[in-house]
């Protein structure tokens, strides 16, 4: 399978947009509830954007991802499962999601479990779906084995009226060729620019409830992503593009980050380290904390996993149109005490209601990646490191080793890193390390972006 693939999830109309002058055509996976719509999404992907789980209703947002078969290119939108009769304003909007991506679509695919006989519900989506004037063609899943059994499967699903049933399997791929096939022959071949490099990709992190959605909203100025005051409404990391000034960025919303699950195989858990692996595969990190609220130990596991992750960060301090100034103040001098060891990181007030901030947020991210780039002159770091031996020389060690520094030099960028080479690695103390990342930065700035500096021994 030819696969170009990054993921996009977008209902902003810059994006709808350039689809459509591309001619790039997207193709919605609908159907009832676990009927493996994720699956098969991450399958043509060769990814796992959608998250799966053996649970009802585990997808909630779309998520977009662009593929490519037999030269045609198109992007597959991975959809919650249709519930034609929902029992709370949360699930509502799940299925108004549904319904949006329906609607953008130009073919439908739907997707049945293969498992199970054909039943009102399959009756109902499939009169639902026929209503809509475009292109479908029907995939009857779950279908490891072929056999007579089978086929008398796919008879049974002929009773949707959509046509040939193209049985497959997406845990194991069977079928897919076929499915495909048919799926790419119902619109007319296109090529694809690939931008996504080209992108700035900003990940919103967080626990839950702390207005990461919100936010995101607020940026595109659309109800894209599912706001619920129910903690946990965002269960996997959704993609969205967005443009701001002359920059390209890539959204990521992730699901809220929990101190503990009820079990190992709560889905919540599931989504949350979906969110901790975001972190490796973005530019900068959007730290969300909820300024009407305080500041608490599962927000510091959160920083130190960002710490530890050494991306570019940002601590975004949300809701703050529910401050008074006072109050703002006093939130801001609580920061160094609860995260000491984000001190670096540009602290910006938003609030996703009146949209305060993030102009200036946005800008800041440029900033931050722009200065993580910047090479140092061998000079300026020469000067730097004989004014600082000239201040604080470090000490001899319990065992009287007598450190010794014999010079400093950058050896990349982004992150930046640093060798410091020395006589013995071991001999400097943790509090002067601490000492020279702090004057470091304060004397060259780097603010937000993680700096390395390695102790080389000096052979």
């Amino acid at each position: 399978m030819s696969n170009v693939e990054y993921g996009i999830t977008l209902h902003s109309i810059f994006y709808i947009l350039y689809s459509k002058l591309m001619n790039t055509p997207l193709v919605a996976i609908v159907g009832l509830p676990n009927s493996g719509k994720s699956t098969f999404f991450n399958k043509v992907l060769r990814t796992y954007k959608a998250l799966t789980f053996p649970e009802e209703g585990t997808t909630r947002d779309r998520h977009y991802g662009l593929t490519s078969w037999n030269g045609f290119d198109f992007y597959l939108i991975d959809t919650a499962g249709i519930n034609n009769k929902p029992d709370s304003e949360l699930e509502k909007n799940v299925q108004k999601q549904t319904a949006i991506a329906i609607e953008e679509a130009d073919l439908i695919l739907l997707m049945v479990d293969g498992k199970s006989q054909v039943s009102a519900k399959d009756l109902a989506v499939a009169a639902q779906l026929n209503r809509a004037k475009k292109p479908k063609v029907l995939a009857v899943n779950k279908i490891d084995v072929r056999n007579q059994k089978s086929e008398v499967i796919a008879r049974n699903f002929q009773k949707l009226g959509l046509g040939r049933p193209f049985l497959i399997s997406s845990a194991n791929g069977s079928g897919m060729g076929d499915l495909l096939d048919a799926v790419v022959t119902k619109f007319p071949k296109v090529t694809f620019v690939d931008e996504g490099d080209l992108r700035l990709k900003i990940a919103f992190i967080g626990k839950p409830n702390v207005g990461k959605s919100s936010l995101v909203n607020a940026l595109i100025k659309q109800e894209r992503l599912l706001v619920d005051n129910k903690p946990g409404t965002t269960r996997s990391t959704v993609e969205i593009p967005f443009q701001f000034d002359d920059q390209k960025f890539l959204l990521l919303d992730t699901a809220g980050i929990k101190k503990k699950w009820k079990s190992d195989d709560d889905v919540s858990a599931a989504a949350a380290m979906q969110s901790i692996n975001t972190l490796a595969r973005v530019d900068v990190v959007l730290f969300v904390l909820d300024a009407a609220a305080e500041i608490t130990i599962q927000d510091q596991a959160i920083a130190t996993k960002i710490l530890e992750s050494n991306k570019k960060v940002l601590v975004l301090l949300n809701k703050i149109d529910m401050l008074a100034a006072t109050e703002r103040e006093k939130f801001l001098d609580k920061l160094p005490h609860y995260l000491p060891k984000l001190w670096f990181a540009p602290v910006v007030y938003v609030s996703a209601k009146t949209q305060e901030g993030l102009k200036k947020m946005l800008q800041l991210v440029q900033e931050v990646v722009e200065k993580a780039l910047v090479q140092i002159p061998q000079e300026e770091l020469d000067g730097f490191l004989g004014k600082l031996l000239n201040e604080n020389f470090p000490g001899k060690m319990d065992d009287q080793r007598a450190p010794k520094i014999y010079g400093l030099t950058q050896i990349r960028t982004n992150p930046p890193i640093f060798e410091l080479a020395v006589n013995f690695p071991n001999a400097f103390a943790p509090a002067w390390k601490n000492l020279l990342e702090k004057q470091f930065r304060l004397r060259f700035g780097f603010e937000g972006s993680p700096i390395i500096i390695r102790y080389h021994k000096r052979i």
